[in-house]
C-alpha cells in the first residue's frame, strides 16, 4: 500500500507541476507582481495611519493566521476503481495515507509562512505582540491544521463522522482567544489540548473503511483543484457541467431572426459554460480588486487594461468550442464569418465588464477629472482590442 501511495503521489506531483507551469505564465506572473506591489504599497500606507494597540488587533491576527484552516483538504488520491480492487485492503489504508498526510500539509504550510511574514509588521508594531508569542501562534496554527486533517482521516473509516465545519470554526475561535492574552496560560492550554487530541484521535484497531465516502471526498477535492487550474488553462481531467442560467437570459437577444447560428451558439456558450463565464467574472473581480488596492487612478487604468487584454486573450478559444461537435459539422451552418460573430459576442461581454469596472471606480476611487479620463481611456482600449487585436488574431489563426 505504501508503494501504491508513493507511485500515485509521484504521478500527482507531475500532473500538478505540468499545470502550474501553464498557470504561472508570463502574463499571470506580471499580474501577480503588480498585485503584490499594490498590496504592499497599500499595506505600508495603512500601517502609518492605523492606531496602536486596539483591542481587536490580536484576535484579528489569530483569525488571519488561521486562514490555512480554510484551504487544503486531506489528499488520498483514491480512485473509483478502488471500490473493487482495494476493498480487501482496509487494514493497509492507514499505511497508505502516511505519505499522503504529509503531502497534504505542504500547501497550508506555505500559505501559513507567507501570511506570517506579511502579518509580522502589523502584529509587532500595531498589535504589540511579542515575537516569541507570534512564533508560538504559528506553531499553534500548524498543529490545528494537523488536527483538521486528522479529523478528515478519521471520517474515512466506518462509524460516526465528525462534522468538519464546527471543528474548523472552533479552532479559529481558539486561535483568536489564545491571542488575546498571549502571556497568560490560555495559549499553553490550547496547545496541550490540541496535542492530546492529536494523540488520541485514532481509528480503532483494524477499522472498516467507508470506501464510497472516501472516494467521493477525493473526487470533490480533485474537482476543486481542477477548477482552480481551469481558471488559467484547459484541464482535460475536469468534468464540465453546462447548464442554463435563467437569470442571465436578459443578455440574450429576443429577436432570433437577427442572429446568425454562430452568434446564437457563442452567446449561450459564454453564459452557460462555467469555464468562460467564471473566467469573465473572475477577471472583472480581479480588476476591481487591483484598483481598490492601488488607490491611484492611472495605476488602476494601466492594470485594468492588462486585465481586459488577458480576458480577451483567454476567451479566444471560444471560437473553436463546437468544432468537435458532430451536429455542428453536419448541419448547414455558415462558418466563413464566425470570427466576426465571435467579435460581436465578445463586444457585449467587454461592454458589461467595462460598465461594472467603471461603476466600482466611481465608488472606490476619488471622483475627479482624471477618473473620467481613465473611464474614457478604458473604453478606447476595449475598442482597440475589439477592432484591431481580435481581427488580427483571427486572421493570423485563419479562423473564418
Amino acid at each position: 500500500m505504501r508503494e501504491l501511495a508513493q507511485a500515485r503521489l509521484r504521478k500527482n506531483v507531475q500532473q500538478s507541476l505540468k499545470y502550474l507551469m501553464l498557470v504561472f505564465n508570463d502574463f499571470f506572473i506580471l499580474a501577480l507582481m503588480f498585485l503584490f506591489g499594490g498590496l504592499m504599497f497599500w499595506y505600508a500606507q495603512a500601517m502609518k495611519q492605523l492606531p496602536t494597540a486596539l483591542w481587536f488587533y490580536r484576535p484579528l491576527v489569530g483569525l488571519l493566521l488561521g486562514t490555512p484552516l480554510l484551504v487544503g483538504k486531506l489528499v488520498t488520491l483514491l480512485k473509483p476503481a478502488d471500490l473493487q480492487f482495494l476493498l480487501p485492503q482496509d487494514d493497509g489504508l492507514r499505511l497508505y495515507l502516511k505519505p499522503l498526510f504529509s503531502y497534504s500539509l505542504i500547501v497550508p504550510t506555505i500559505i501559513l509562512l507567507l501570511l506570517a511574514g506579511i502579518l509580522f509588521p502589523f502584529a509587532a508594531l500595531k498589535a504589540q505582540l511579542p515575537t516569541l508569542n507570534y512564533l508560538f501562534a504559528i506553531v499553534l496554527v500548524l498543529l490545528a491544521k494537523t488536527l483538521q486533517l486528522k479529523v478528515q482521516e478519521h471520517n474515512l473509516f466506518a462509524g460516526r463522522k465528525l462534522a468538519l465545519a464546527p471543528v474548523t470554526l472552533s479552532l479559529l475561535l481558539l486561535l483568536a482567544v489564545a491571542m488575546v492574552k498571549p502571556n497568560s496560560i490560555y495559549g499553553l492550554v490550547v496547545l496541550v489540548a490540541v496535542c492530546i487530541i492529536l494523540l488520541t484521535l485514532r481509528p480503532q484497531a483494524s477499522p472498516l473503511v467507508d470506501w464510497p465516502y472516501a472516494v467521493d471526498q477525493e473526487e470533490k477535492r480533485k474537482n476543486r483543484v481542477y477548477t482552480a487550474f481551469s481558471m488559467f488553462t484547459d484541464v482535460k481531467e475536469k468534468q464540465i457541467s453546462i447548464s442554463r442560467r435563467p437569470y442571465l437570459d436578459f443578455l440574450l437577444p429576443r429577436h432570433l431572426d437577427r442572429e446568425t447560428p454562430n452568434r446564437f451558439l457563442y452567446r449561450r456558450a459564454l453564459l452557460r459554460n462555467p469555464e468562460y463565464l467564471n473566467l469573465l467574472v473572475r477577471m472583472t473581480a480581479f480588476a476591481v480588486l487591483v484598483s481598490w488596492l492601488v488607490q491611484n487612478t492611472w495605476w488602476a487604468l494601466g492594470l485594468t487594461c492588462l486585465v481586459v487584454f488577458l480576458t480577451v486573450y483567454q476567451l479566444l478559444p471560444l471560437v473553436c468550442e463546437f468544432d468537435d461537435n458532430i451536429m455542428y459539422r453536419v448541419y448547414p451552418i455558415e462558418r466563413t464569418q464566425r470570427g466576426r460573430d465571435l467579435i460581436t459576442v465578445l463586444a457585449l461581454a467587454l461592454l458589461l465588464q467595462w460598465l461594472i469596472i467603471g461603476l466600482f471606480w466611481l465608488v472606490l476611487l476619488p471622483i475627479n477629472l482624471q477618473l473620467w479620463e481613465a473611464i474614457g481611456s478604458l473604453v478606447i482600449w476595449t475598442n482597440v482590442l475589439l477592432n484591431l487585436y481580435l481581427p488580427y488574431k483571427i486572421k493570423k489563426g485563419k479562423i473564418n
